[in-house]
C-alpha cells in the first residue's frame, strides 16, 4: 500500500472513509442500446460519460445519477444496493442485453518513497508486507551503491550483473540511472506533438520543471482536490514527460519525452486510491482527447489462479483500435526475498494492456515486482523501477520505487516512437515498443521480452 503525504498508511485512511463501490456491467454489443435502455426502464438514473466531456471535473454524485454509462466501452458502473441491482441484471442477462456483471474494484497507486528523507515512511510502507526495517534500509543502500558504481563506470561487466550483451554501456552522468539504461540521452526524439495521458493522483503543474509545457488536466476522483496532494502522479508524470534540463542545475535529467503534451487525469484520490468509475472515465477521456499513449501506474491485487477481467481486455482492444496504447504497472505484491512471486495485478494482467515489470540497477527483478505466474498473464517488458528520482509537488524532488516508476519510462519511450512515424499508433506502437528491447538474463516471467529501450 502507498504511504500518504502525512505519513499514515493510505489503507488506514481508506478504511475510515471507504469509497462507495457498485457493480460493473457489460452490455451485449449486438443488442445496440437495448441494454442501457433496460437499465433506465428499471428506474435507474443514467448519466452518460459524454455529459461530462466539457467539464473540468466529473461531479461526485454524477449529477444525481445512479449509473455512469461509457458508450465507447459498452460498460456501465452502477452505484446502488444489491437488492435493486441484482433483479435488473438477472432479467437483462436472460434477455441477452447484458452479458456480464461483477463487483467494482478499488485501485491504488503502485509506488513508495525510497529516499533517505522519506525513510520512516518507506519503512512503514514495507512493514505492512512483512519487510523489516533493517532489510529495507540495507536494500536501499545496496541499490544506491550499485547505481553509483554503474553510473560512474567503475569496473564490472554489465553482463555479469545480469544484463545481456545487447545492453549498451552507460551513457554517463547528468541523467538518472533509469534514463541512462533506456538510452533516452542517445535519441534526438523528444515526444513533440504526442499526447501522453497520465491517469494517476494528479499533477502539480506549478512545479518549475513544467513551466511552459502543454498540459491538460481533468478531475475524475471523488472527494478530492484538483491538484496532486499525494505526490505519486507528479512523480510518474515527471518520469514519462519531465524536462530535459530541470530547473535546478544540480538535478539530473529524469524525464523521457520532454516535449510531449501532458494530459493529466486525476483518477486516484488524495489518499492514492480510486474506483473503476474514475479509471474507466479517465481512459475514455484520454481516447476522446486523441492521446496516443496512456500510462496507468495503478493496480488492484490479483489472487493466484484468478483470471483477468474481460472488461479490461475489451477496453484495451478498443483503445488500441482507436490508436491509443495503454501501459500499466505490473504490481508490487511480490516478496522475492522470501521466495514469493505474486501474480500481475489488474488491469495489467489483461493481454491488450502492456504490462511493465520493474528492475533494479543490477538488472534484476525488483523484490516487489509481480510476475507472470497466472496462466496467460504475462509481463511484457521491464523498465527501471528502484530508486527512481523525479519531481514532487511543491517544486522539489523525491526518489521512489515501484512498478509505478517503471511504467512511465515505457510510456515516455512509446511517445518517442510515436513521434518518429505516424504509422506507430495503437497496435503498431505496441509491436514497436516490444521490438525495441534489450535482452537481460532474467526469466521472461519477470521481465518479458527484456529491458525497454528508446528509439535511436
Amino acid at each position: 500500500m502507498p504511504v500518504s503525504r502525512n505519513g499514515k498508511s493510505a489503507s488506514a485512511e481508506a478504511t475510515t472513509a471507504p469509497p462507495r463501490l457498485g457493480y460493473v456491467i457489460r452490455f451485449n454489443p449486438d443488442a445496440g442500446n437495448a441494454g442501457i435502455k433496460r437499465v433506465a426502464s428499471a428506474g435507474f438514473r443514467v448519466a452518460s460519460s459524454s455529459e461530462f466531456r466539457a467539464a473540468a471535473a466529473v461531479p461526485n454524485d454524477l449529477g444525481g445519477a445512479d449509473v455512469q454509462y461509457f458508450e465507447r466501452f459498452g460498460l456501465a458502473v452502477v452505484r446502488e444496493t444489491p437488492e435493486r441491482v441484482n433483479p435488473m441484471v438477472s432479467a437483462a442477462m436472460e434477455a441477452r442485453t447484458i452479458i456480464g456483471s461483477r463487483a467494482e474494484r478499488t485501485f491504488r497507486a503502485l509506488g513508495m518513497p525510497s529516499d533517505a528523507a522519506d525513510d520512516d515512511a518507506a519503512v512503514a510502507f514495507a512493514a505492512q508486507d512483512g519487510f523489516g526495517r533493517d532489510y529495507i534500509r540495507g536494500y536501499r543502500d545496496a541499490v544506491m551503491a550499485m547505481a553509483d558504481r554503474l553510473l560512474g563506470g567503475v569496473g564490472g561487466d554489465i553482463g555479469a550483473e545480469g544484463a545481456g550483451e545487447a545492453v549498451a554501456p552507460m551513457v554517463g552522468g547528468g541523467v538518472t540511472w533509469g534514463i541512462n539504461v533506456i538510452k533516452a540521452p542517445l535519441t534526438k526524439l523528444t515526444g513533440a506533438g504526442i499526447k501522453v495521458a497520465i491517469l494517476d493522483t494528479g499533477l502539480d503543474d506549478t512545479h518549475p520543471d513544467f513551466k511552459g509545457r502543454a498540459i491538460v488536466k481533468k478531475l475524475f476522483a471523488s472527494k478530492s482536490v484538483a491538484g496532486d496532494t499525494h505526490g505519486h502522479g507528479t512523480h510518474v508524470t515527471g518520469t514519462a514527460c519531465g524536462p530535459r534540463t530541470p530547473s535546478r542545475a544540480v538535478v539530473q535529467r529524469y524525464g523521457v519525452a520532454y516535449e510531449a503534451e501532458i494530459y493529466s487525469g486525476k483518477v486516484l484520490g488524495d489518499d492514492g486510491f480510486g474506483t473503476e468509475r474514475s479509471i474507466l472515465a479517465g481512459m475514455d477521456w484520454a481516447v476522446d482527447q486523441g492521446c496516443q499513449v496512456i500510462n496507468m501506474s495503478l493496480g488492484s491485487r490479483v489472487r493466484p489462479g484468478e483470471q483477468p477481467d474481460d472488461d479490461y481486455e475489451h477496453v484495451g482492444q478498443i483503445c488500441l483500435d482507436a490508436g491509443t496504447l495503454v501501459i500499466a504497472a505490473a504490481g508490487n505484491e511480490s516478496k522475492r526475498h522470501l521466495g514469493m512471486i505474486a501474480p500481475i495485478g489488474a488491469p495489467a494482467n489483461c493481454r491488450s494492456i502492456l504490462a511493465v515489470g520493474a528492475i533494479d540497477p543490477a538488472f534484476r527483478p525488483a523484490l516487489f515486482s509481480c510476475g507472470g505466474i497466472n496462466p496467460g498473464q504475462e509481463v511484457d517488458l521491464a523498465a527501471p523501477g528502484v530508486g527512481i528520482m523525479s519531481c514532487k509537488p511543491g517544486g522539489g524532488y523525491a526518489t521512489m520505487s515501484g512498478t509505478s516508476m517503471a511504467s512511465p519510462h515505457v510510456a515516455g519511450i512509446a511517445a518517442l516512437i510515436a513521434q518518429s512515424d505516424k504509422k506507430y499508433r495503437g497496435w503498431a506502437l505496441w509491436a514497436r515498443v516490444l521490438q525495441l528491447v534489450a535482452p537481460i538474463k532474467q526469466p521472461p516471467r519477470d521481465v518479458g521480452k527484456g529491458l525497454a529501450q528508446s528509439p535511436i
